[in-house]
């Protein structure tokens, strides 16, 4: 698709959020093209990546005074003492950055759902090391889900169609592990594998599948295997050891976040160290629910993307289904995306407490401004 085309499709995509929610729906030409292949146990993901050949571009000096307007209006409205912005390329070079108030990228944030990502990139680190297959059934190393027909598998957790139901044990006062024997022998909110529903306790499994393959506590093995490595020194996880919640307990900061997304950016790796496959990465950013109606689904309305991948929600897809842009937006509106067709990444740093259904939309705004601006 020629860039006109291309501009046009983000144009509608911004002018539908600023009016209300989108369907995150894109028609670009994808940069990113996925074949899959599926047994009993794995999922294996092939992906090649089309990078622009044209010199790196220049920008006028005002070409982001829309997008710092867009997040200083919404930090206002929102009654926040800050919030940051940095748009950065593939090769490390930053686009543009703008603070507001007191937020800058080493403030620390507390940024809910967007924790997800990151325990689903730890996970596949032991998908990647052949310790368990997304397919598996889970109660192999969880016996306390033994019997569940049809088996529960890692990839049902990540992509919201385990049937898991939320409890009020993930809100906290309550052991990780404490939480989960519970959830095990909790009512199934459908059949798993039937249905789709974003929820939160299903990564409270998964964070207790990561306990149970590293052989210590949560916190601890996403330091050793994704947060150490990429020197996310900023980034914890309160309540741990014991009580970590890995579906929206992180802290964190731009700075942190920014090195995890470049890193999927580059298709795992990070300084020539390779944190994931590329596989892995393919297949954490591709639509995992494509054969389930996700419309009537709560946090859908919210975000306004009907697609979901492992951990992040893919918002933008090519005519072909592929992932051009996805993100791990939180429910306090902290937004980081990864754009694959202008080799781009973002974040969005705020801590808005007013709620996932007035704090993702006004920070979506803000992402959709900032990535229009990239491609003017």
């Amino acid at each position: 698709m020629h860039r006109h085309a291309r501009l046009g499709t983000v144009a509608v995509v911004a002018a539908l959020l600023f009016g209300g929610c989108s369907t995150g729906d894109g028609s670009r030409a994808a940069a990113v093209k996925s074949s899959t292949t599926t047994t009993a146990s794995s999922t294996t993901t092939t992906t090649t990546t089309t990078a622009r050949s044209t010199p790196p571009r220049t920008y006028a000096p005002d070409a982001f005074a829309g997008v710092d307007a867009a997040l200083e209006q919404r930090v206002a409205n929102a009654g926040l003492s800050g919030g940051f912005l940095r748009i950065v390329t593939d090769d490390g070079t930053v686009l543009h950055e703008h603070g507001v108030g007191s937020v800058s990228g080493s403030t620390p944030l507390d940024i809910a759902s967007s924790s997800k990502w990151l325990t689903a990139a730890t996970f596949m680190t032991f998908v990647d090391d052949h310790a368990i297959a997304l397919d598996d059934d889970i109660s192999r190393w969880l016996p306390e889900f033994a019997g569940s027909t049809p088996p529960i598998t890692p990839r049902m957790l990540l992509d919201h169609t385990s049937g898991v139901h939320d409890n009020p044990c993930q809100n906290g006062g309550v052991s990780l592990t404490a939480c989960v024997q519970t959830l095990a022998v909790s009512p199934r909110e459908f059949s798993p594998g039937s249905a789709f529903s974003y929820g939160n306790s299903p990564f409270l499994v998964v964070g207790r599948l990561i306990e149970v393959l590293g052989g210590a506590d949560f916190a601890t093995v996403v330091q050793q295997r994704l947060t150490g490595p990429l020197a996310m020194t900023s980034t914890t996880w309160p309540g741990a050891p014991d009580a970590p919640n890995p579906a929206f307990g992180a802290t964190t900061t731009v700075d942190d976040y920014g090195a995890f997304v470049a890193m999927l950016l580059h298709r795992g790796t990070a300084d020539g160290r390779r944190i994931l496959s590329a596989g892995s990465v393919d297949e954490m950013v591709r639509n995992q629910v494509a054969q389930y109606d996700t419309s009537h689904d709560y946090s859908v309305g919210i975000t306004g993307i009907p697609r979901y991948g492992l951990g992040c929600w893919p918002d933008v897809v090519g005519s072909d289904g592929a992932t051009e842009v996805v993100s791990g937006n939180g429910g306090k509106g902290f937004y980081p995306w990864i754009d694959f067709t202008s080799r781009t990444w973002g974040v969005v740093g705020v801590q808005d407490d007013r709620g996932a259904e007035v704090a993702v939309p006004a920070s979506q705004q803000v992402e959709v401004a900032a990535r229009t601006a990239v491609d003017e």
